[in-house]
């Protein structure tokens, strides 16, 4: 859970904002469109380079141990 919340930190705003929305408060993309007020297709680009970053984090840190 410190990887994911130091990567967190880490993201840039936007990636940040989005992957807690959608990830962490479970808003929908519709949902988190409207309070990010972005273009869905912006907010699945922001998404999946967030998600990307942290699923890099979890994988060097799991193939170090």
């Amino acid at each position: 859970m410190a990887c994911i919340g130091r990567v967190l930190d880490e993201l840039p705003p936007a990636q940040r904002a989005v992957v807690l929305l959608r990830d962490v408060e479970g808003l929908d993309a519709a949902e988190a469109c409207g309070v990010l007020q972005v273009s869905e297709a912006n907010q699945r680009v922001l998404l999946h380079r967030g998600r990307s970053k942290i699923r890099r984090a979890l994988e060097k840190l799991l193939g170090d141990e």
